[in-house]
């Protein structure tokens, strides 16, 4: 990491390329014209990497100003980077504007980010669909995939082509639910894709007549074990979200009774221990009521 960081501070001619330890010099740092990664890609020779582990070098000394001035170049940066960077890096500057108490300014953020990749998913939708109508047209057939990880409703259509427009008789009609995800499916894995019939072969095997098959009965067709696996793992993560909403809340209302870190929340309460119970007591005083209560109705 050393010589990386070397090679981003000196030019050919020795001298400082970039100075990521004073906010001017952050803020003077130009979008890259990057050249497009070979094979899987490795991002960690462009800027945004750089600017994010400095980041943190520069929270582990102290300056959150020029960590929270590092994250805020690395997020004008990553869009127009080769690399494709997931939200989670994005969203860490909404982090630390939260740890240096600028919540404010963390929801604006976090809604900037969230409107970004709206349009991005968007686009990426449009650019499939017009790639889609290039190779097939007007397509009036799709495939589901074949996925476990669904709701008991979503199981029910998994490995079928369907008639979007229920014209053809020999498929079902597509579910127009399936069309517009919703969020009580937001976690379901179940996909479209479109098909020639008499053409495409299904990606997913099947028994007997393919139409036939096509019409079977729609029940679940999840194993007992597919079926705990997923509520196992929806549980989780509603678990974990609902976890960040009152760290979150008690860190900026609270900070007195607050842990230093969310990790460390999660951990006073997995141990389920005595400061754990407290902490409880002492935010349903604050609150006015009990939050886990609350969130679950």
């Amino acid at each position: 990491m050393m010589n990386l960081f070397k090679k981003l501070f000196k030019s050919k001619s020795g001298s400082p390329q970039y100075d990521m330890n004073s906010l001017d010099g952050i803020n003077q740092i130009q979008i890259p014209k990057y050249e497009q990664l070979q094979g899987m890609g490795d991002p960690s020779g462009n800027i945004e990497y750089i600017l994010q582990k400095k980041a943190t070098e520069h929270k582990r000394n102290g300056r959150m100003d020029l960590a929270i001035a590092c994250l805020r170049k690395s997020n004008e940066i990553f869009p127009h980077s080769n690399f494709s960077w997931p939200k989670k890096d994005y969203l860490r500057l909404v982090e630390y504007l939260k740890l240096d108490r600028q919540f404010d300014a963390a929801r604006i953020e976090e809604q900037k980010i969230n409107k970004l990749f709206e349009s991005m998913e968007s686009d990426r939708k449009k650019e499939a669909q017009r790639i889609n109508k290039e190779i097939y047209g007007n397509c009036d057939i799709v495939s589901t995939n074949e996925t476990y990880f669904v709701c008991s409703e979503c199981a029910k259509y998994i490995k079928r082509y369907f008639s979007i427009s229920g014209k053809n008789k020999k498929y079902p009609k597509l579910p127009e639910y399936l069309l517009t995800p919703s969020p009580e499916h937001k976690y379901c894995a179940i996909t479209l894709y479109p098909v020639l019939d008499n053409v495409s072969e299904p990606a997913w095997n099947y028994t007997g007549n393919f139409v036939k098959y096509c019409n079977r009965p729609f029940v679940d067709e999840r194993t007992l074990e597919q079926r705990k696996l997923f509520d196992k793992e929806v549980a989780e993560k509603e678990e974990l979200a609902l976890d960040k909403e009152f760290y979150d809340l008690i860190f900026e209302k609270f900070p007195d009774i607050a842990p230093k870190s969310f990790g460390g929340y999660r951990r006073m309460k997995a141990s389920n221990s005595e400061n754990y119970q407290q902490l409880l007591k002492k935010a349903k005083e604050c609150l006015g009521f009990d939050f886990y209560s609350q969130s679950k109705k």
